[in-house]
Order: C-alpha cells, then sequence, then structure tokens
C-alpha cells in the first residue's frame, strides 16, 4: 500500500477536503454545490488540502454499465473537463485514488485517472486502489487510509459493514465513496505503548463521503434513497498537544 507523507506549514487548524464520486459528465451534477466547494476552497486556499476518493469521472462507454444517455459529455471531454476545473488547484492535492466508474476505460487500456493526474502533473500522488496519506502539523500526526469502494449497499448500515469489514491500516480515518451516502461515525481504538506501559486511547472515523450528483435515473428505478449532495471535509487540530479530528459537510 502506498504512503504519501505531508509536513505542513505550522497552524491552528487544517481543512481537509474529501473529493469523490462527482461523476463528471453525468447530467445529474450538482453545479451549484460545486461552485460553493470551489468557493470554499479559495477561501481557505493557505489551510486546506484535498483527496479524491474515486469517481471523478461518470465514463460510461459502450461496454460498460449504464445508459450512454446519461452523460452530457464523451469521456474525453469529462477529462478535460476535469483538467481544466482541477489545474489551478493541483498543489493542494495530496492523494488520487480511482473508483469503479473511472476504471472502466482500462478495458481499452487507458487509466483515466493517471492521465488526469498526469496532465496536472500529480502522478507521483496517484495511490491508484488504495493508499494512505499522513500530515504533519505541528508535531501533530493524522493519517488517512483512501479506498473507493465497491459492491452494493442501499442502506447506512450496509456501508458501515462495508468500511469495518474493508479497512486495512491503524489510520485514524478510513474515506470511502461508492455508496452514495453521507456518513461520519468515530469509535475508539486502544493502542498499547509497551515502553511506557500504558493503553493510549485513540478516536477515529469511518467516512463514506456522498456524492456531487443528485438523485440519479437507477436510483429512483430501483427504489434507492433519494438524498441530498454533500462532500465531507476533515477539520485537524494544529495546535500542540491538542490533536483532534472532527468531520463537517458542505452542502
Amino acid at each position: 500500500m502506498k504512503f504519501i507523507k505531508k509536513t505542513l506549514p505550522p497552524a491552528n487548524e487544517y481543512y481537509v477536503l474529501l473529493i469523490n464520486d462527482w461523476h463528471l459528465g453525468s447530467h445529474a451534477v450538482n453545479k451549484d454545490l460545486m461552485t460553493r466547494i470551489f468557493d470554499f476552497i479559495n477561501t481557505n486556499r493557505e489551510q486546506i488540502r484535498i483527496l479524491m476518493n474515486g469517481d471523478l469521472f461518470h465514463n460510461i462507454t459502450k461496454f460498460s454499465k449504464g445508459d450512454l444517455t446519461d452523460q452530457c459529455m464523451t469521456p474525453q471531454e469529462q477529462l478535460d473537463y476535469a483538467v481544466e476545473l482541477f489545474r489551478n488547484y493541483a498543489d493542494l492535492i495530496d492523494g488520487v485514488t480511482t473508483g469503479n466508474h473511472d476504471y472502466r476505460s482500462e478495458e481499452a487500456g487507458l487509466d483515466i485517472m493517471l492521465e488526469f493526474c498526469h496532465r496536472i502533473g500529480i502522478t507521483d500522488r496517484y495511490l491508484k486502489y488504495r493508499g494512505i496519506v499522513g500530515y504533519s502539523i505541528n508535531k501533530n500526526f493524522y493519517s488517512i487510509e483512501l479506498y473507493h469502494g465497491t459492491g452494493g449497499g442501499s442502506t447506512i448500515a450496509a456501508v458501515e459493514r462495508h468500511l469495518t469489514k474493508t479497512k486495512r491500516s491503524i489510520a485514524d480515518v478510513y474515506a470511502v465513496g461508492h455508496f452514495h451516502k453521507e456518513f461520519a461515525k468515530p469509535y475508539k481504538e486502544y493502542h498499547i505503548d509497551p515502553f511506557n506501559k500504558v493503553v493510549k486511547e485513540y478516536r477515529k472515523w469511518y467516512i463514506c463521503g456522498n456524492t456531487l450528483v443528485d438523485t440519479e435515473n437507477y436510483a429512483k428505478k430501483f427504489a434507492y434513497d433519494e438524498s441530498y449532495p454533500s462532500q465531507a471535509v476533515l477539520k485537524l487540530s494544529g495546535v500542540p498537544k491538542r490533536r483532534n479530528i472532527e468531520v463537517e459537510w458542505l452542502r
């Protein structure tokens, strides 16, 4: 599993924006929320980092699942559009994974997420299917495991089961997307410190990062929950000896 560590300048607080399931090219992308997200990035540019966790593209192909009429751009146009959107924010992006819609292009020999990273100059930050990004802030260290997610799950309970089943590390945050659900749950984990002969308690998080699209036709067709789009933001304390993580949502 690839690990990327980033040491950030001292600050009382940083925001880590978890971007996933934008499905660029879908008719259902919520452009108003997209505008609010970029406004948030621009307002907090000195204290914000970005992690991208799959399905940036809708990417319906002739041989994939989905109806070609459900998208308003070709996969090539989706790629060009994403590059245009994020080119000026490449310095803020610390990790990128691919999702099930993104890797549909692999059947034609194209890794569309790798090509996106290449075109904005961040191929060193490409994690492929899974990876961990760590942040060091004023001697506080935070780790975030990213995996887009896979399989079905129409309920929050199913999402939570997926999170507990597929986590592969002791990272402070385990973030998935895929399910188009807004979910964040803190939990306790205990680590043994054999040198000081104590057990330390850690507050950690499971997060499912929802989506940027409004309810799609398939959600209505199969009676899935109809919900509102949102994206998760981690608030990381940079105050020495006050290590803390909170979760907020951009809606």
